[in-house]
């Protein structure tokens, strides 16, 4: 798989010690576009290289930078902060 050795390869491991649940969130983004289930998608993770990977893999199929996102999950905490609605204390 293209995804197992991207990650391994960004984060210094061997592909066999690469979780499948990595390549999984990987190819689940990529059929959601594929498919037009999504115009763009999210992934929220804070391994770093599985994120590296997403952004890196994504766009060799032919979709734009900007139709996937990574973020850790601090920083969709900050996200969710900035759109907090206060009158829902």
């Amino acid at each position: 798989l293209l995804q197992k050795s991207v990650i391994a390869n960004s984060s210094d491991r061997s592909e066999d010690v690469v979780e499948k649940a990595d390549t999984e969130i990987v190819g689940l983004a990529l059929e959601m576009l594929l498919d037009d289930t999504a115009d763009r998608v999210l992934v929220v993770t804070n391994d770093i290289p599985l994120g590296e990977a997403t952004e890196a893999l994504i766009p060799k199929y032919g979709f734009e930078d900007e139709q996937i996102t990574w973020l850790l999950g601090s920083e969709l905490a900050d996200e969710l902060a900035e759109d907090f609605i206060p009158e829902f204390e």
